[in-house]
């Protein structure tokens, strides 16, 4: 086969030969020089290259162009199976495969609910899509990509997106291509790169995977203008990204709402629910109550609530912590407290063998309680009346004037 043949011309080349294969080596060779001499001589008819509709315009399909040979040279009909030699049929199948199954399975990653099915899916999402995207390189061999625009499904697919285009008026056309093709290759690098971390759980570094991913993919886009066969990759890239940009911006509308909403919720008391179970002071867990009296001195009590309930704590001491028949509550407070301080007595076995000890005595000082000082009011002198003298009588309350006569009458 004669290498200079680039494009449709050499598309077509590849299909004939495939449709000769089971010819002998030595005559297949000889009618493939044929065959090229004479594709040469109509593609110089053509202005420009041709294109793979134009040359079966032209020349008749692959399969019928190679059926008048057989016929001309006097070769049987063929009776096996065709395979399919043409580079832009393989490349054309696998960079669908890579621009829909891949895809397919990213997105069930994003939308999935657990980050073990989240990693799970996107791993196997990213393997099919680059590998899909290496084999369909490496089956167009030295071709040039546009190869693929010259077999059937790839013309349609061109003509739809032409049509796709044409919708478009052609202001819009250019602000999209100047300004919206740079922040779409920023954007899908930053939520790629960010976005593939958060998969696999590791949202620490997420803000540094998508500046890194927003640099390679503008590396790549820039790169894709000068080799067209990385169209294989970033085609279905654009594609995941087109799925996951929505996802990301609207769970991150949805995340700082809720994160809203839920400070509301708790800075309104009402709709504060404490802990149904337990005991807490000031929001926090208590384990352990430590009563003291007047005189600062640790007293142990029962506590009760004002409607009779108990109010009890789990207890804490050597018995229950050795004990995994369950947890014991009881009211008779404070509880005692396992330890296991040093062992005072090792032995050369064990010598960092330490024993339960149940610590009843509180492990704070209290602060020093007020002394109540009671300083007795000093009592009113109280001066006894003078005695009477016997057979003299007097008026209690009554007071003798100076220079008055009081009369004194005996006793009977």
């Amino acid at each position: 086969m004669n290498s200079t043949l680039t494009g449709a011309v050499a598309s077509y080349l590849a299909q004939v030969r495939a449709e000769l294969s089971d010819l002998p080596p030595g005559e297949l060779a000889d009618v493939l020089d044929d065959v090229t001499g004479h594709l040469t001589e109509v593609a110089a008819e053509f202005e420009g290259e041709p294109t793979g509709v134009a040359l079966q315009e032209r020349l008749g399909t692959p399969h019928e162009y190679a059926a008048e040979l057989r016929t001309a040279a006097g070769y049987p009909p063929r009776t096996q199976p065709v395979t399919d030699q043409n580079p832009g049929n393989r490349a054309l199948r696998w960079g669908l495969i890579a621009t829909l199954v891949g895809p397919f399975f990213v997105a069930i990653a994003v939308f999935a609910g657990g980050q073990g099915a989240s990693a799970f899916f996107g791993f196997i999402g990213f393997v099919i899509l680059f590998g899909a995207a290496y084999l369909g390189v490496r089956a167009l061999r030295d071709n040039d990509p546009r190869v693929v625009l010259d077999t059937p499904r790839g013309q349609r697919g061109e003509r739809a997106i032409r049509d796709l285009i044409e919708q478009i008026p052609p202001n819009v056309r250019k602000e999209l291509v100047t300004i919206g093709q740079p922040v779409w290759w920023v954007l899908r690098g930053a939520v790629g790169g960010g976005g593939f971390f958060l998969l696999f759980g590791a949202g620490a570094v997420a803000v540094v995977g998508a500046i890194g991913g927003a640099v390679v993919s503008v590396w790549v886009a820039r790169r894709t203008q000068q080799d067209r066969r990385w169209l294989w990759f970033v085609v279905p890239l654009n594609v995941v990204a087109a799925v996951a940009v929505p996802a990301f911006v609207s769970a991150g509308f949805v995340g700082a709402y809720s994160g809203v909403f839920d400070r509301n919720d708790y800075n309104n008391s009402s709709n504060y629910n404490p802990p149904s179970e337990g005991l807490r002071w000031n929001g926090s867990e208590v384990t352990n109550i430590y009563p003291f009296d007047a005189q600062g001195k640790q007293v142990s009590v029962a506590l009760y609530t004002q409607d009779g309930e108990a109010i009890t704590l789990p207890l804490q001491d050597c018995a229950t912590d050795n004990n995994n028949a369950g947890t014991k509550n009881s009211n008779i407070l404070p509880h005692a407290v396992a330890t296991y301080p040093p062992n005072e007595n090792p032995t050369a076995e064990d010598p960092n063998e330490s024993v339960c000890k149940d610590e009843i005595k509180a492990p704070f000082t209290p602060p020093q309680f007020p002394t109540a000082s009671q300083t007795p009011t000093p009592s009113a002198k109280v001066t006894p009346p003078p005695a009477s003298k016997p057979g003299v009588t007097t008026t209690p309350g009554t007071k003798p004037t100076p220079g008055a006569t009081m009369t004194v009458q005996p006793t009977r």
